[in-house]
């Protein structure tokens, strides 16, 4: 994640990002959203899952002044619609991705400007880690792996900001779909095993129903 922004106020920053957070988790499962409630589940998702990431729903493109959060370089922090999902380190709030849907934007990923170059990282109770690139990819294979495997996303980073994550993984899988590998190939070094899924990504296998058979055929 490249930028020229910077952050002169960090706590402002946060106050913003936390408050944008909160709002869009009350708005996922507020009134009148149940289709993107629905859209979740098909896609593989518990209820669990949901409420634990703190997942959330921004209803529509937002365009907010980048001084009021806080933020120098640039105009304006949006805030596309899609589902939102915080990467939270130490109990503190350091990035917000945002899984866009419509506009023309439909699957992509963005990361709120300001945000800390802190990839989304899941802890599992082995050492053994699973790498993918995308975050919801990320969070549907944990839960699939019984939160087991730490499983964590490259997402827009640099490959130096996922070296403590991966530090500590005795046994390192790539998990490699379309269009991931330039995403995956810094990481092949220290890797032990790479597997490679012809689709798009885990949500549309879920949504297929054809999830579990893949990565038992993986991970079993």
């Amino acid at each position: 994640m490249e930028t020229n922004e910077t952050v002169t106020n960090p706590e402002l920053w946060n106050e913003k990002a936390v408050a944008a957070t909160i709002k869009a988790e009350k708005m996922l499962w507020g009134k009148h959203n149940e289709a993107i409630q629905a859209w979740l589940y098909e896609s593989g998702f518990s209820l669990s899952t949901l409420k634990e990431a703190l997942l959330g729903w921004q209803v529509r493109n937002t365009q907010r002044p980048a001084e009021s959060w806080g933020l120098s370089g640039t105009d304006k922090i949006l805030l596309p619609e899609g589902i939102t999902l915080p990467v939270i380190e130490k109990k503190e709030l350091k990035r917000i991705v945002i899984y866009r849907i419509g506009h023309g934007h439909d699957g992509d990923y963005h990361t709120v400007e300001g945000s800390a170059p802190t990839p989304f990282v899941l802890e599992g109770t082995t050492n053994r880690t699973a790498l993918v690139t995308r975050e919801l990819d990320a969070l549907l294979l944990y839960q699939e792996l019984g939160k087991k495997w730490t499983v964590a996303a490259t997402g827009d980073l640099p490959p130096t900001a996922l070296v403590d994550a991966l530090e500590q993984a005795e046994k390192l899988c790539l998990l490699s779909m379309n269009g991931d590998e330039e995403a995956l190939t810094p990481f092949h070094p220290k890797a032990t095993q790479t597997h490679v899924l012809k689709a798009e990504n885990l949500l549309a296998l879920a949504r297929s129903g054809t999830l579990a058979e893949h990565l038992d055929a993986l991970f079993g």
